[in-house]
């Protein structure tokens, strides 16, 4: 529509300049050749005329008259009319003012277009200056040239017109394909923004549109190819958050979530999506507070151990650091925030301190009575074989005790350092018991504990690393003794677990699949 709108407009604008400028063309080119044929013709009248003759001079210019066809007008230089074809004249008005007399007077010749008040017609005039100071002066009507400028002019108006209809039925033409290609761009592009790349544009039309199109279907499938790595790359990130154990969290400048992954809702306790929210409003935790703080005044990373209380005590190594997009920028986007849930190691160092203490303070006991005992022997008791055999087999169990405490020790060195392994192979727990209740016997008869074991005779052997085994079972039927004010200590298998419960209550201590 708009082309054709412009296309009638346009043609107007175009064909009207050029009919005033092919009239105004015309005109001048008639007035040139109208002006050098009444000159030829003033030059032959110019001989004929009476030169002393005192008498009128209106039949010489009537006679003139009809063999040119030109008003012939003669004037004397003081502008009184002698002789005119058209009218008597002695009645006719002095013509010293009529610009083409002026004109003539300077320049022999002279011409002007002017409407005649004594005819009512336009008229072209033409006056030459005689050498007897007359001047001759021959008019003729504009009418013929007013009529072939007209007529000139309807020709042009109906061209125009022709022009006009047929620009108009072009520009329907035109306008209805480009109207069908652009709504053909349109629905392709309604198609790609709808995610569907596979279609494709073809258009007839060569030219710009074609190359457009060309251009567009070339960009559609940049466009896809693009998307497609862009949600390739989005899918791995989303995938590595969702399957870190650590948390992750993207916050914008105002301290907005953007990313929050699963494992970091799992540590704070939230299960709701918090994009868009601040972070601070979701997690109120001083030291949360308190490392965003640093980081953005700072505009460097930081790495601080923070402390949450709530859904459960935690303990995390956190790292946040600013992040500067476009990656140029002076200016922080935002801050990634990490947390490396260090609770068990917490619990670990905690436990081995305990452990470590514990086994300091339990490695006296086995080392006193080891002296002691050695002492008493050294005294003289070696000669009373009863009592010797008894204290030497006292040493050899505290012996054994403290020989089990180092081996402690060493497997916690072992595991701090991650190389302790498991030797499965076929151990009977029966005899594995006994050798825990004979190395804890002696202390057990000291608070008078007793030690109790309840395994089916057709229990037969399992698969276990009898060392660990024995170590496990040591050191729970030990803390049994130790923390059982009365009764007994009992280890037993029911229902293929087994259970080493104390005291009068009869508490489950542990239960391990045999």
């Amino acid at each position: 529509r708009r082309i054709l709108f412009s296309y009638i407009i346009i043609a107007p604008l175009l064909f009207i300049p050029l009919a005033i400028y092919l009239s105004q063309v015309i005109k001048n080119d008639h007035i040139s050749k109208l002006k050098e044929s009444l000159g030829i013709q003033a030059g032959l009248i110019a001989d004929e005329i009476p030169r002393h003759s005192k008498d009128s001079l209106d039949d010489f210019c009537r006679r003139y008259k009809e063999k040119t066809g030109a008003r012939v007008t003669i004037i004397e230089s003081d502008g009184k009319v002698i002789g005119d074809s058209d009218e008597l004249s002695e009645k006719m008005d002095n013509h010293q003012d009529r610009p083409e007399i002026q004109e003539a007077s300077v320049n022999i010749t002279g011409s002007s277009i002017r409407f005649s008040r004594t005819v009512q017609k336009d008229f072209f005039y033409f006056a030459v200056l005689l050498d007897e100071k007359i001047f001759l002066r021959l008019a003729v009507p504009l009418y013929d040239m007013e009529k072939a400028i007209s007529s000139l002019r309807m020709r042009i108006a109906i061209a125009s017109v022709i022009t006009l209809i047929a620009a108009i039925l072009t520009g329907l033409l035109q306008a209805r394909k480009v109207t069908k290609s652009v709504e053909e761009i349109a629905a392709f592009s309604r198609e790609v923004t709808a995610g569907n790349f596979k279609t494709r544009l073809f258009l007839k039309e060569k030219g710009e549109i074609g190359e457009l199109a060309k251009n567009i279907n070339t960009m559609a499938h940049e466009l896809k190819i693009r998307l497609e790595r862009s949600n390739e790359d989005r899918h791995r990130v989303e995938e590595l958050l969702k399957n870190m154990h650590d948390g992750f969290v993207l916050l914008d400048a105002k301290g907005k979530v953007l990313i929050c992954n699963p494992a970091a809702k799992k540590v704070f306790g939230v299960e709701r999506d918090i994009e868009g929210r601040s972070l601070l409003e979701v997690i109120r935790n001083v030291g949360l507070t308190d490392i965003m703080k640093k980081v953005t005044d700072k505009e460097e990373s930081v790495v601080q151990e923070i402390e949450i209380a709530y859904p459960k005590e935690l303990y995390l190594m956190a790292t946040a650091a600013p992040f500067y997009y476009p990656p140029q920028s002076e200016n922080v986007s935002g801050v990634m925030l990490s947390f490396h849930d260090i609770t068990r190691l917490r619990q670990l160092e905690d436990m081995r301190k305990d452990f470590v203490a514990n086994v300091s303070h339990e490695i006296k006991t086995p080392i006193t009575a080891i002296k002691g005992f050695a002492e008493t022997l050294m005294a003289g008791a070696i000669d009373d074989r009863e009592n010797a055999l008894r204290f030497l087999q006292t040493i050899k169990n505290h012996s054994e005790r403290l020989n089990s405490l180092v081996e402690d020790l060493l497997t916690l060195s072992r595991i701090e350092f991650g190389d302790i392994t498991i030797e499965k192979t076929a151990v009977s727990l029966d005899d594995v018991v006994d050798t825990v209740f004979t190395t804890l016997r002696n202390k057990a008869g000291i608070k008078g504990i007793y030690l109790k074991k309840e395994i089916p005779e057709n229990l037969g052997e399992i698969k276990a690393d009898r060392n660990r085994l024995t170590q496990i079972l040591l050191n729970l039927v030990d803390n049994g003794i130790k923390f059982t004010e009365s009764g007994g200590v009992t280890v037993k298998v029911r229902s293929s677990k087994l259970k080493v419960k104390s005291g009068e209550k009869d508490a489950e201590l542990l239960t391990l699949n045999s």
